[in-house]
């Protein structure tokens, strides 16, 4: 059952819900920081990255969830994600990138959705996966407009190269907490 985690309140782990993520190749993380700055992202986001296992909370153990995504990381490797045939989802508050799925990205989602699932409680389903990277999130329509016209600016080459995920936890509420990274895994152990 989907819930709305915005006003979740922190667990005694300190955070009020997760997600993991693959994070933006460095190269475009200066570009997408600064469309979120213009367009007036004010709501907790991450910074740029592509979502691989949707918000989740209520865990038992912060430790056991890193010890599992851990493993899980071990067994993919670094992999591609292609850039041809993405999409630009809009709403009135929200500019989305929808990524084609591909085997690799699928199977690590799918790993994730069978080790990590179990360990809380999703948000809102995650499944089918859909790949994406949010540009901009709940911002006035004059930020919808001005993330749409510095995105398609963007060189985002023919793929995105994924060496990693993040589990990121969101220290309080949407609106006046801050995402921060609880721990990066390579991906193959690299």
């Amino acid at each position: 059952m989907a819930i709305n985690s915005t006003n979740l309140e922190n667990d005694e782990f300190g955070y009020a819900c997760y997600t993991i993520v693959a994070p933006a190749p460095a190269r475009l993380e200066q570009e997408l920081l600064d469309i979120e700055h213009a367009a007036g992202q004010e709501r907790a986001k991450i910074p740029g990255h592509v979502t691989v296992k949707g918000t989740f909370y209520d865990i038992e153990s912060l430790d056991g969830l890193i010890a599992v995504i851990r493993n899980v990381a071990g067994r993919h490797k670094s992999l591609e994600l292609g850039t041809a045939g993405m999409d630009v989802w809009e709403s009135e508050h929200s500019v989305i990138l929808g990524f084609t799925v591909n085997p690799e990205i699928q199977s690590l989602h799918d790993d994730l959705m069978a080790e990590v699932g179990p360990l809380g409680k999703s948000a809102y389903p995650d499944d089918p996966y859909k790949s994406h990277m949010s540009i901009v999130n709940e911002v006035k329509p004059e930020g919808v407009e001005i993330a749409k016209a510095r995105i398609g600016a963007i060189d985002l080459g023919d793929h995105l190269s994924l060496s990693a995920i993040d589990l990121m936890g969101r220290d309080g509420v949407a609106w006046g907490g801050e995402w921060k990274r609880l721990e990066r895994f390579e991906l193959g152990g690299n």
